[in-house]
């Protein structure tokens, strides 16, 4: 009777996976390829929406799978420059990270996410600006010389920092707003948990294809890190919380009329 049960749920987690990645697929047709020096630099989508959502409802290997499988054949189908399997290996990595992230805020209460969410977001600030006065009044210091081991890079421990710190604190006080509007809304149970696992495997992605871009792409491997970098992780950024909203809404609706019926 367990083997049964099993079976059939396991039956249903895929059959449910497949289902989000075709729809995931014709998202990803949709989006639009930013090219840097006329090489494929990013691809904007929203095809997260699905593709992320067998992470949070079935695990790691589900996670990981659906983006792996999407990034095989949406290339197959619709290929943009040469195929790489380090990207392909970045995007299993994306829902793993996903899936994993999401399991440990899950069952924390929202309020304490959004506090320490904003507290991380004022630190990333504060050190972004620290180190901003440091490169530019005291060049000479020790503290300026340990942070020339990041070379081309150092733009990002300062600007870099500034602008995600930026843009999360006006994101954060959006969703202050609307949750003071819309205090019974049912996605504001799952928005700021969805958040966090999506910006960490998003994120995450961006900075792994832009060494693995970067490494791989003539065009783009004299540039410095930062000049790629920085306008990746902000639209990146921008993209997660979108699709985060999207996604927590999805999954209200999951969890309120899909899921109990599994439970006969």
């Amino acid at each position: 009777m367990e083997n049964k049960l099993y079976s059939t749920q396991t039956t249903r987690k895929i059959i449910q996976t497949a289902l989000f990645i075709a729809l995931a697929f014709v998202i990803r047709n949709l989006a639009v390829m930013v090219y840097f020096l006329g090489a494929p630099g990013m691809r904007i989508s929203f095809a997260a929406v699905f593709s992320r959502m067998p992470a949070l409802l079935f695990g790691p290997l589900y996670g990981g799978a659906a983006s792996g499988i999407l990034d095989i054949v949406g290339f197959l189908v619709k290929p943009e420059g040469d195929y790489n399997p380090f990207l392909t290996l970045t995007a299993i990595f994306g829902g793993i990270v996903a899936a994993l992230v999401w399991k440990l805020v899950k069952n924390i209460e929202t309020n304490k996410i959004r506090l320490i969410m904003w507290t991380i977001t004022l630190m990333l600030g504060a050190i972004g600006l620290f180190n901003m006065m440091i490169l530019r009044f005291w060049p000479d210091s020790h503290i300026a010389s340990a942070l020339s081991i990041f070379g081309e890079k150092k733009d990002f421990v300062e600007i870099g920092l500034i602008a995600v710190s930026v843009i999360g604190l006006i994101l954060l006080t959006v969703d202050l707003i609307i949750c003071r509007k819309y205090p019974k809304a049912s996605f504001q149970q799952f928005y700021l948990k969805v958040l966090p696992a999506y910006c960490t495997a998003g994120l995450s992605v961006t900075v792994l294809n832009t060494f693995i871009l970067r490494m791989y792409d003539p065009k783009l491997a004299n540039q410095l890190f930062s000049v790629i970098l920085i306008p990746r992780l902000i639209t990146s950024f921008l993209v997660v919380v979108v699709t985060s909203y999207i996604s927590a809404f999805l999954l209200s609706i999951y969890m309120r009329f899909i899921k109990p019926k599994e439970l006969y």
